[in-house]
């Protein structure tokens, strides 16, 4: 797959294209999309994993000494009932901003100060996302009351744990699962069980919109040309 760049997600935005699995295939969209049909599905690839790659809020954390993504320290995944809640999840991955990249870059050949002064602007007016907001705070999909839902399947009954040789367990567990879906990406489920959990995407490649949505209108054609006077 090719690197995702800037301009494939936001033409990738602004059109709908059903995959016919021809990397080489050629997208016919209004407005044009600047590539082909890999291009197109590296950036949706992009854009379903920045809204639906999510953990449970507090396993992961920003290193002060690299500003890296790390685990954090002595986490333990919550039970089933806690899980099941949204607001103990979080997305992973920082979200993509309008320019299609998730951070602002300045212009070249400009001093420190007007740089700065640029990268200011621009993040006020195209603010960045929390890194580790919570699923809940999701902008609600059109004609719902969130942007997931979250249930859970199997064996609810809590068992207590009993103690081994290699480890010293005490408490209870269920083996329930929690299964949460994507309502805004269908497709996207994140299962969680036993203190693992794993996100997977297995769809159309296809965002939900509103109901009422209409395409961008066709450019204006070209006019004839006035008959010069002789």
């Amino acid at each position: 797959m090719p690197d995702c760049k800037p301009e494939h997600i936001k033409a990738a935005r602004q059109i709908k294209h059903i995959l016919t699995g021809d990397l080489n295939a050629s997208v016919n969209s209004n407005p044009t999309f600047p590539g082909k049909e890999r291009h197109y599905l590296r950036a949706q690839i992009a854009r379903i994993f920045a809204a639906t790659n999510i953990a449970p809020k507090g396993l992961f954390e920003i290193s002060e000494e690299t500003n890296e993504m790390k685990f954090t320290e002595e986490f333990t995944i919550p039970q089933t009932e806690e899980l099941r809640n949204l607001e103990t999840w979080c997305n992973v991955e920082q979200s993509i901003l309008k320019v299609g990249r998730t951070t602002h870059i300045s212009s070249l050949g400009k001093s420190a100060e007007e740089a700065e002064e640029e990268l200011n602007k621009l993040n006020d007016e195209d603010k960045a996302d929390e890194r580790f907001r919570g699923i809940n705070e999701h902008t609600p999909v059109v004609g719902m009351e969130t942007a997931w839902v979250s249930k859970v399947a199997g064996d609810t009954q809590q068992y207590n744990l009993i103690p081994n040789a290699f480890k010293k367990q005490e408490g209870t567990t269920s083996y329930a699962v929690n299964v949460l879906k994507s309502l805004r990406w269908p497709g996207a489920v994140t299962v969680s069980k036993g203190g693992k959990f794993t996100n997977v995407y297995v769809g159309f490649g296809q965002k939900r919109v509103d109901p009422s949505f209409n395409p961008t209108e066709p450019p204006e054609l070209m006019r004839d040309p006035v008959d010069s006077v002789e």
